[in-house]
């Protein structure tokens, strides 16, 4: 479906959807219907979206493109489907129940022709069903705090995790080779990281971009404790990013695929230990990461030291005084 020809694109957004209509309205309500602004959807086989167009007008907009995905693959599976559709200098990335600042188009006016790779942004949280109730929350601060610490870009290029919030030259993406891995969850990880460190320069900018959106149910708020076959993707996803991270000479202080393993072991020692036993099958660091897993409860538990916050875990050497001020 092309509904875009002939005219410069500047901007190329991806929005993977799965059965939220009313709030992927919401979410291109929040983007400026403009010639520049190609807005691409990737339903994911949701119940009815054969109807969709009928049933939300916001998909007939000139510079809207819907595709369907009946494969039902996850939210990786319908992003890399929105690569291949993307025509413009820019990707930005968007969940569906997510949204955009009410000044978006002015942003996008002021850093269309920036020559830096990746532009990332701050963002702010709100709840879904009511978004004047604005949660006290300062994004991405961590991340900003240790790059003000340090002067060190490793911490936006590598800890700054999602695909949304940033400006991404396309160039990076095709150049690089760079898709999305399609598991259920965490499919952004490795993505996000590598376009992180395969960018040449980079701006930050501690601006609100985006509206990050807390709905009861979504994949990243689910209550209780999660399916096993979800955290076995989640350790996939970290121990493809270690390795990574290996390839490029960055070393972290604890085995990555434990980030999962400790939130399991709160909740349930034997599902962790099944944790370790899928590990060892997939020739994993299983060992190495009973021992870290430890080794973090002593920290947190007995030195109040939370160290699994991602860019507290990496081994980065922290820049002088002088070039903190010289940048």
């Amino acid at each position: 479906m092309e509904k875009i020809e002939n005219q410069q694109i500047n901007y190329s957004i991806i929005i993977p959807h799965y059965n939220i209509p009313d709030l992927l309205a919401r979410c291109l309500r929040s983007i400026p219907e403009r010639e520049d602004v190609q807005v691409i959807v990737i339903d994911d086989n949701s119940p009815g979206h054969k109807n969709y167009k009928e049933s939300i007008p916001e998909l007939s907009r000139k510079n809207v493109e819907f595709y369907c995905s009946e494969e039902g693959l996850g939210a990786g599976h319908a992003r890399n489907i929105g690569l291949k559709h993307a025509k413009g200098k820019w990707l930005i990335f968007s969940d569906s129940d997510d949204f955009f600042v009410d000044n978006f188009s002015e942003i996008l006016d002021e850093f269309v022709n920036d020559n830096h790779d990746i532009i990332f942004f701050n963002d702010s949280v709100c709840d879904s069903n009511d978004i004047s109730r604005v949660y006290e929350y300062n994004g991405k601060g961590h991340i900003f705090k240790k790059y003000k610490a340090t002067g060190n870009d490793v911490y936006f290029r590598v800890c700054y995790t999602e695909p949304w919030g940033k400006f991404i030259k396309r160039s990076v993406v095709v150049e690089n080779n760079i898709k999305f891995q399609e598991t259920k969850a965490h499919n952004d990880l490795l993505f996000a990281v590598s376009v992180g460190l395969n960018s040449g320069d980079i701006r930050i900018v501690d601006r609100t971009l985006y509206w990050y959106v807390i709905r009861e149910g979504s994949l990243g708020h689910q209550k209780g404790s999660e399916p096993l076959e979800k955290v076995f993707d989640r350790i996939i996803a970290w121990n493809t990013t270690q390795q990574f991270l290996n390839e490029k000479g960055i070393k972290s202080s604890f085995y990555l695929p434990i980030r999962p393993c400790i939130k399991v072991l709160k909740t349930s020692v034997m599902d962790y230990f099944k944790l370790l036993a899928f590990m060892r099958r997939h020739k994993m660091r299983y060992i190495c990461a009973f021992f870290d897993s430890l080794r973090y409860c002593y920290l947190r538990k007995m030195k109040k030291d939370d160290r699994l916050r991602f860019e507290n875990m990496l081994i980065i050497e922290p820049l002088s005084e002088t070039q903190i001020n010289s940048d």
